[in-house]
């Protein structure tokens, strides 16, 4: 479980006001931006790189380490693979992240798998992948570490509608494991696939006041909530 509790935070010029939401085991939620560096800010708190002025996150509360980072993983849209030396193999990299502790093999060629990628994929070098091979391969080492609490931000973005089904897919069988799953996104047509409920971030306040399950977000005209809520 994901918990935000009045959480106030400040970069800059961009500022979170008293946010408030929590993500249940089990759920997909949906948290629209209308403008990227509030998520930006958001994923940053999450991830420790910046300072909570006022409230709390908290990742699974009701247990004894309740906000312990080793709970959660944070997936970030991935443009190129220029992190990555080009010259070294996929197999390399799983085996030295596999190393470092907290991925399990098998579990990273079960979600090659989902993608029409295979053990002999891994042979490639990171200069011979595609950006889109690149991305299901980042994906399932972060997928991996098989932590209760997922954040993601955006990561479909650009990709072709074969990639974003079976992501789609791939997030529904973490769902169903009991992962609370936090989505963010800009686009208000992607809330409409996926979202068990969905919230606004709006110039860094959390809009409406309540979540909006699925079923009434369903009924709601795309053009009337982006008016309503993002612009």
């Amino acid at each position: 479980m994901i918990e935000i509790r009045a959480l106030t935070a400040r970069k800059d010029k961009i500022l979170l006001n008293s946010i408030d939401l929590n993500v249940e085991n089990g759920e997909i939620y949906l948290l629209l931006y209308n403008r990227l560096p509030y998520a930006t800010l958001l994923c940053e708190m999450f991830a420790g790189y910046q300072t909570i002025e006022e409230g709390e996150i908290l990742l699974n509360p009701q247990s004894s380490n309740g906000s312990d980072n080793s709970e959660l993983t944070i997936i970030h849209p991935v443009e190129n693979a220029d992190d990555f030396e080009p010259d070294l193999l996929l197999k390399d990299i799983l085996e030295l992240n596999y190393k470092r502790g907290g991925i399990n093999k098998m579990r990273v060629l079960e979600f090659l798998l989902i993608f029409n990628l295979f053990a002999d994929d891994l042979n490639k070098k990171v200069r011979y992948c595609s950006i889109t091979d690149f991305k299901a391969f980042y994906l399932s080492l972060l997928l991996a570490q098989d932590q209760t609490n997922i954040i993601i931000n955006d990561f479909v973005r650009g990709e072709d509608k074969a990639f974003e089904l079976k992501f789609n897919g791939l997030l529904q069988e973490l769902k169903k494991e009991g992962k609370a799953i936090l989505y963010l996104t800009g686009d208000v047509f992607y809330a409409y696939r996926i979202a068990d409920r969905v919230s606004f971030l709006k110039n860094g306040y959390l809009v409406p006041s309540e979540p909006i399950i699925s079923k009434d977000f369903e009924e709601l005209n795309a053009m009337d909530v982006y008016k309503k809520y993002l612009s």
